[in-house]
């Protein structure tokens, strides 16, 4: 049996420059754990270093992805030709090394229809087996209707969509993340806690809540419990196609980055 590592990051030197000149509240500041020991380097070896890095591990195959936050953290001037040229390197590096790689598509989803447009020239021409996004571009997160073409793209072309976790935005850093020393702050913000894809898990109660009596130890009855219905299949806002394929990361870290 095969083992296939499904999240395995690099990065492209074009995607690391371009993120490094974004400036105040623009920059997304999780790259500096890509800046940590000798990452970058790993990082940005996807030739034979990073095989050699695979034999050792025991593993087989490894499915490329570029690590957060790609592209997405970047205007769409940008985004658009630097997710272009990542795809067309991952490619180039599964071509060298067709038995031990392959590659998640880079979609610069600041700009959706240039991510759909994208996600169909990966499938059909690079060859690459779906595609890697993260929470939110450009102030949209993926539930946006605006996505719509994207979802319906991957779904026509059977590309599962990876969804992995994103820093969460500076307005929601500034409520409740920050206040401590810089490392503490980013170590806040990308805990398993706040950090996320679109929107929040919603809970509801499924009915009034009783407050428990502090002056008496006898339990009060328990009211009879109606049948619950099944809950009715609804739709995603954003008009998801039904059989679009969506792999979310890290479930424990699914929170609200759009405030």
């Amino acid at each position: 049996m095969k083992t296939i590592a499904i999240e395995e990051h690099w990065n492209s030197v074009s995607i690391r420059d371009a993120l490094d000149r974004l400036q105040g509240g623009a920059r997304d500041e999780s790259v500096a754990f890509n800046e940590m020991g000798d990452n970058q380097a790993r990082l940005e070896d996807i030739g034979q270093g990073r095989i050699e890095t695979m034999d050792a591990a025991g593993i087989d195959v490894s499915i490329l992805s570029v690590v957060t936050p790609a592209t997405q953290a970047l205007p769409a001037a940008d985004d658009v030709p630097l997710a272009r040229a990542a795809n067309d390197e991952a490619a180039e590096a599964v071509r060298a090394h067709p038995d031990r790689l392959r590659a998640f598509a880079t979609l610069p989803t600041s700009d959706p229809q240039a991510a759909a447009a994208e996600l169909e020239r990966c499938a059909t021409q690079l060859g690459h087996v779906g595609a890697m996004v993260f929470g939110r571009a450009d102030g949209r997160t993926l539930d946006d209707p605006a996505y719509g073409d994207l979802f319906a793209t991957a779904a026509r072309l059977r590309q599962p969509i990876f969804i992995h976790p994103q820093i969460p935005s500076n307005e929601l850093r500034d409520a409740a993340y920050r206040g401590f020393d810089p490392l503490t702050d980013l170590g806040l913000a990308t805990s398993p806690a706040p950090t996320g894809c679109c929107s929040p898990p919603t809970t509801r109660s499924t009915g009034p809540t009783r407050p428990r009596s502090s002056t008496s130890s006898t339990p009060s009855p328990t009211p009879p419990t109606a049948p619950r219905s099944p809950p009715a299949t609804r739709r995603p806002s954003s008009g998801w196609p039904e059989s679009t394929i969506v792999i979310v990361c890290h479930l424990g870290r699914i929170g609200n980055t759009s405030k």
